[in-house]
């Protein structure tokens, strides 16, 4: 009897350590298949963010909008007033269209003396003296009206400055302007020419006058003093 004792219990305990195994090894094997599922579903979901990236457009960062600043808007609108041309008239001034001294001045009411001319006669304008290829500006602003050949007076630029008012360069070359063109008051025009042939004793000058409705004009009148 004590002997099948004995082999009764190591029976039981031999059927222990088996259902212990058996169940060790189900938990075992259903641990390993839920991992398998885990790994295909997250291989299966990289899959298709890869597929979304290959298909989907690629579309570019918008740069970041910097804000406006509005009271710096309204500052520089502020700073840039709308310029309105100066009009000429009676209080207008002109600037020395050139530096040199007054050769011949104006003279219409009485005569004056040409030396190479050797005669006596009226002046339409002023003639300043200035060296050969110095340069003359506007003196006052306009549109270039007229661009001539005269014997007299050479190569002869008209500015009309409006109101009638027309402001005239002789005795010039290489001009930097053009009929239509506009011009604003101490902009370059060209250069001195050599004298022509009436004025080769006086020496090279920049000729300039005035004209109102046609009428020469004494340029000194608005000419400011220097």
């Amino acid at each position: 009897m004590k002997r099948n004792g004995i082999y009764l219990i190591m029976a039981c305990a031999l059927a222990a350590v088996l259902c212990i195994s058996g169940i060790a090894g189900y938990r075992s094997g259903m641990a390993d298949k839920k991992a398998a599922e885990n790994a295909a579903q997250f291989r299966d979901a990289a899959l298709a963010r890869e597929e979304t990236r290959e298909t989907e457009p690629f579309t570019e960062l918008d740069a970041p909008s910097e804000p406006v600043n509005a009271a710096a808007l309204e500052e520089t609108e502020d700073a840039a007033p709308e310029q309105t041309p100066e009009t000429f008239g009676a209080e207008a001034k002109l600037l020395w269209p050139c530096e040199g001294a007054v050769l011949k001045p104006y003279s219409m009411d009485t005569t004056i003396y040409f030396e190479t001319l050797d005669q006596y006669a009226g002046n339409p304008g002023l003639m300043i003296e200035a060296d050969v290829n110095a340069q003359f500006v506007a003196a006052f602003g306009g549109t270039v009206s007229d661009i001539r050949e005269d014997s007299q007076y050479g190569t002869v630029l008209t500015v009309d400055m409006g109101d009638g008012y027309e402001t005239i360069y002789g005795q010039v070359k290489d001009l930097t302007v053009d009929v239509g063109d506009p011009v604003v008051k101490g902009q370059a025009l060209g250069y001195v020419a050599e004298p022509t042939a009436y004025y080769t004793k006086e020496g090279s000058h920049l000729f300039f006058a005035v004209r109102k409705d046609g009428t020469p004009k004494d340029p000194a009148d608005w000419l400011a003093e220097r």
